[in-house]
């Protein structure tokens, strides 16, 4: 019997960013420096975060990730997200359950535009030798703090970024949700080991997901972009049947 998830689309639908329209102009974004860590995630609340659309993955994991764009059409900003990994028919995908920027303008522009569901906090990457280190604060919080230890440099070729699906609410205010698929030019790679050292699961609107088991950490330096989209898929039905093509 196949697997789907069981988040309310309608509850989650509610406060979802609005597109202004499905295909956005694309940003070109060089010089983007990223650190993601995944985790093994509890599988009992896990798919109540993941559309019906999607299916769960095998065993359930999780992406946090910082990234910090030099240049972008609103000037230089990071982003920090969470994202549960999922299956749109065979491929994998980060399902975003949640999403910081580091300036206001960023937060509005990627919201309209590619709906992330971004919320504005103070979002860093720091890059040492021993160590890269992403961090999420809000009013004297901390939201989120990774690390990754002890970096190597690999090929980055071996990496594989899964894509963004984003739930968001359409031009006429239906639910909806957007492929967001970037490309990446590796400049440089590592591998190391991950350290998970904060994560304030209420503040992500992530209640159900706790990670358990490290799986791995990556930093790269690429250069990247957000595109055109050009797929959409309707939350309630199996992918493989709501999935369409949007016009160019």
């Amino acid at each position: 019997m196949p697997h789907f998830g069981t988040q309310d689309i309608k509850a989650a639908a509610a406060t979802a960013p609005k597109l202004l329209t499905l295909r956005p102009d694309p940003w070109t974004l060089p010089g983007a420096e990223l650190v993601q860590l995944t985790y093994e995630i509890e599988e009992a609340l896990a798919d109540a975060l993941i559309a019906p659309a999607l299916h769960p993955s095998i065993p359930p994991y999780a992406a946090f990730s910082v990234l910090r764009f030099p240049e972008s059409p609103v000037g230089p900003f990071a982003l920090a997200e969470v994202r549960v990994i999922a299956r749109a028919g065979i491929r994998p995908r980060g399902y975003l359950v949640g999403c910081f920027a580091s300036t206001p303008e960023a937060a509005e522009a990627l919201r309209k535009g590619w709906g992330f569901n971004a919320r504005v906090g103070d979002v860093s990457l720091v890059s040492r030798h021993d160590r890269v280190v992403g961090r999420v604060e809000r009013d004297g919080d901390v939201l989120l703090h990774i690390e990754l230890e002890d970096p190597e440099l690999i090929d980055g070729g071996a990496l594989v970024l899964a894509d963004n699906l984003h739930l968001v609410r359409d031009p006429e205010d239906r639910p909806l949700i957007v492929q967001v698929d970037a490309e990446y030019v590796f400049q440089q790679a590592e591998r190391g080991h991950p350290e998970l050292l904060a994560f304030d699961t209420p503040a992500w609107g992530a209640e159900g997901l706790h990670p358990t088991d490290p799986i791995a950490a990556i930093a790269c330096r690429v250069d990247t972009g957000l595109p055109a989209m050009r797929f959409a898929l309707d939350p309630e039905k199996p992918a493989i049947e709501g999935t369409r093509r949007l016009k160019a």
